[in-house]
């Protein structure tokens, strides 16, 4: 069961459900100006922009906050010569991404952070029915196994021992080849939990193959959750529902900011107003650009995530330019990694492979017939020490993979025609 208390989540609720958008604007405007004040005295990224721009301390609208501050970019958090976290208290976590943009990023936390938000994934489950003693099974990467030495083994041991407390039940979805699905599908039925939570594409690809294979039998789940993803196609959300005989929800947030919205029921998302203005100009479809209202080590002021959301029929606003509600997210879903087997690995292999490396400024998996190559953007060249440590994570996320990799910088990544950074590609040819 996880520690959540239900007097605390029940107010949450309420509060929820009971404020108007003029109390919800109100309520921003006051986190914005409490937490943008800070920034201009302590950190000296804000301190610098604010005097350059003459931005004031605290500002009349959340419209007004929006208009003069410019957008907090990947470009700024990958840049050495800036500190734009507060140094005290000392940073004691980081919350290291590589993102479906293929930039990694390392943000200094505070363990104490985390607290503000613990209840948002609650909140939303309650939506659906889940409640903090259900037992939770996850189709997620196993991040925490992939360290080295002593240190990697105790933080397997801790995320193992804590699994436990909170009655979480762990699957690893970086494999995605038949056998490793079917693992997947019979671990799940032997665990009986009251939820899931995994990766889309994963989800997609068990649901696919398992339409072929016997019925896992009655798993009676309240919910299936997909997260860290948008679904790769139009039907996955049918055939995640048929497998599972449940409900298909669905997250929206970033490592970097934590869960940000969360589908309903009655249609569409809501947003977690009290953690994040979310903005929006005009209707339709729009960038995402998120400001995290509480004390974070690293505040995020108008933060451009990459990402895309469509207002639609569910829209609801606050202030004329925060969202209160959206109909879906238009986000990306990346191609998985083929190995030359022929087996499948789920593009966060990618990212946990160099999401650890500071010298990384952008990375590209590319899928040949005989091999995979890890191309990097580099501040500066690795060393013989960071290639190796880069081989051992590979290693630990699958032996073939390791074996082929092929690890190559670069000036430049391939790119889309619409100018994105895909995750993984396809060559042609071994000579591509």
């Amino acid at each position: 069961m996880a520690w959540i208390s239900n007097a605390r989540l029940n107010a949450l609720d309420r509060r929820f459900r009971t404020s108007t958008p003029v109390e919800v604007a109100d309520y921003q405007l006051e986190r914005v100006n409490a937490e943008w004040d800070k920034a201009v005295r302590r950190i000296p990224y804000y301190a610098a922009l604010a005097e350059e721009r003459r931005l004031p301390r605290r500002f009349g609208s959340l419209q007004e906050f929006i208009d003069a501050v410019p957008p907090l970019t990947r470009d700024v958090l990958q840049r050495p010569d800036v500190r734009y976290w507060h140094a005290h208290p000392r940073p004691n976590r980081r919350r290291t991404t590589g993102g479906t943009t293929a930039t990694p990023v390392q943000m200094p936390t505070w363990r104490r952070e985390f607290q503000y938000t613990a209840l948002d994934p609650w909140l939303a489950r309650r939506w659906w029915g889940i409640t903090p003693r259900d037992r939770l099974f996850l189709y997620w990467g196993h991040a925490h196994l992939l360290g080295s030495g002593w240190r990697g083994r105790l933080n397997a041991w801790l995320r193992g021992a804590k699994d436990r407390v909170q009655n979480y039940v762990r699957h690893s979805a970086y494999d995605m080849s038949e056998q490793a699905l079917r693992d997947g599908l019979a671990h799940l039925a032997q665990a009986r939990p009251g939820f899931v939570i995994g990766y889309s594409r994963y989800l997609d690809e068990l649901a696919r193959r398992a339409a072929h294979w016997r019925a896992p039998g009655s798993l009676d789940l309240k919910a299936v959750i997909a997260a860290a993803e948008a679904l790769p196609a139009l039907d996955s959300r049918t055939r995640i529902q048929d497998l599972f005989e449940a409900p298909l929800a669905m997250e929206y947030g970033a490592v970097e900011t934590g869960l940000m919205a969360h589908s309903h029921p009655e249609g569409g998302y809501r947003v977690f107003w009290h953690s994040y203005l979310l903005e929006c100009r005009g209707t339709g479809a729009q960038e995402v650009f998120a400001t995290s209202l509480f004390p974070r080590c690293t505040p995020l002021f108008r933060y451009r995530l990459g990402d895309r959301f469509e207002l639609g029929g569910y829209a609801a606003t606050t202030a004329g330019c925060s969202v209160l509600a959206f109909a879906q997210v238009l986000g990306r879903s990346n191609a998985p990694v083929v190995l030359p087997s022929g087996r499948t690995l789920h593009s966060e292999s990618v990212s946990h492979i160099v999401r650890d490396q500071p010298k990384v400024l952008a990375y590209q998996f590319a899928c040949a017939p005989d091999r995979v190559t890890l191309r990097l953007k580099l501040k500066a060249p690795l060393t013989d020490a960071e290639v190796a440590l880069v081989r051992h994570v590979a290693k630990g996320i699958d032996r073939e993979l390791a074996e082929s990799l092929r690890i190559v910088p670069v000036s430049q990544l391939e790119r889309t025609v619409a100018g994105k950074t895909p995750m993984v590609v396809m060559e042609r040819s071994t000579g591509g």
